[in-house]
């Protein structure tokens, strides 16, 4: 396989032999291609059997699924209309429903070549354009979202680079998480939709972002995928990636709750690496418990609330109080990014990431929960408005009040 950088330019192009679309191999380490120059995804491992006594809030057929059932379930977005518009969201440049598209391209780059940050300017437009519409009803937000979900999804051929899977992740949410509401609220039919298989949203859902994700990577970067998987499962109904990525959340060692948080403590196997990580991961771990919770789950509850001790720690350490380290706890493979860590890292020490809504709406407004520090980190941090990244949704007061 071939790369030519250029880009929002960039092209790719394939000297493996076309196989067929309609049944490849699961255990393919060659791109798949539909024609000559046009690569289908590899199949990035299989999703195994899971016993369904190893897991909780599992699924056992399609219509299980409920929907809207991702970060928003129609509940919410009926508070959320209920509420008075924030200005600084409604004001906010990704909510103009005249927001002028910066895709779509046929390849996606994260790695040493990059070239994604159309795609994560457009997919933050089409949700909060999304948002927009269910609050308002106004026609021009349905227009703006839906045109970015149908463009980017009958574009899109490949997403490529050493970090594809995190693009895949982080992007991929707040693809899903529009198409969510546009789908079950909004009455959208995805451009190339076809009882004999489409081509558009949906199958580059599958393909692209629910098929190359099935490994799950360590710690924060794993915590992203299952994140993801679990809104794509959702969205598609697929009760086999559900189950598979709940298994990973709730037994994986590496990426799981466990790879990530030490229950004792509340440590972060990413306390000794620095703080921006280990807070992106708790609040992707948190993204992860709302879907599930969505879908009638309860995995803040788990494990005697695991998550709130991860946040409570994180924020103590962040508000520049001293905590316990222990250096044997540490994430799987911590050799790829320098570890282990003798020390808690001060590096990007701070409450710079709007990680902190989220659990305190959850554990302190809702369940009455005593969690001081993550109170006053969402004190200390304000208001969660505008954030241009991917990694994480802002807006927290919007989307997350009770």
């Amino acid at each position: 396989m071939e790369y030519h950088d250029g880009l929002n330019n960039l092209e790719i192009t394939s000297t493996v032999a076309p196989c067929s679309p309609s049944s490849p191999s699961s255990s393919s380490t060659s791109p798949r291609t539909s024609s000559p120059g046009k690569p289908t995804p590899i199949l990035n491992g299989i999703i195994l059997p899971i016993p369904l006594s190893s897991i909780s809030f599992s699924k056992t057929r399609a219509s299980h699924f409920q929907h809207p059932g991702l970060w928003h379930t129609h509940a919410d977005l009926e508070r959320m209309r209920l509420l008075p518009l924030a200005p600084a969201f409604a004001e906010d440049a990704f909510s103009q429903a005249d927001y002028a598209m910066q895709g779509p391209f046929p390849v996606l780059s994260r790695g040493l070549i990059s070239n994604y940050t159309s795609f994560t300017h457009d997919t933050r437009a089409a949700w909060q354009n999304a948002l927009m519409w269910y609050i308002t009803r106004d026609e021009a937000h349905w227009n703006r979202s839906t045109t970015i979900l149908d463009a980017w999804g009958s574009t899109l051929e490949a997403i490529i680079g050493i970090d594809a899977s995190l693009l895949v992740a982080l992007e991929g949410q707040f693809f899903v998480n529009a198409a969510e509401i546009m789908r079950w609220e909004g009455g959208w039919r995805e451009q190339g939709a076809s009882y004999k298989g489409g081509s558009g949203f949906s199958v580059q859902l599958y393909w692209l972002f629910a098929r190359q994700s099935i490994i799950i990577g360590q710690a924060n970067y794993g915590m992203a995928s299952i994140a993801a998987l679990l809104a794509f499962a959702a969205y598609l109904d697929d009760v086999s990636l559900w189950n598979y990525a709940l298994n990973e959340y709730q037994n994986g060692l590496c990426g799981g709750i466990y790879g990530m948080i030490d229950p004792a403590t509340g440590q972060l196997s990413e306390s000794g690496r620095d703080q921006g990580h280990s807070q992106v991961g708790l609040a992707w771990a948190a993204s992860a418990s709302r879907i599930v919770q969505s879908q009638g789950g309860d995995m803040f509850a788990f494990d005697d609330n695991i998550l709130l001790k991860g946040f409570e720690y994180t924020a103590k350490y962040n508000l520049n109080q001293s905590v316990p380290y222990d250096p044997t706890f540490y994430r799987c493979e911590s050799v790829l990014v320098d570890g282990p860590w003798d020390d808690i890292s001060n590096i990007s020490r701070g409450l710079a990431n709007p990680v902190w809504d989220l659990p305190y709406y959850e554990y302190v407004v809702k369940r009455g929960l005593h969690a001081p520090w993550t109170t006053k980190a969402k004190e200390a941090y304000g208001e969660e408005a505008h954030f241009v990244s991917a990694d994480l949704p802002s807006w927290g007061d919007l989307i997350w009040a009770i």
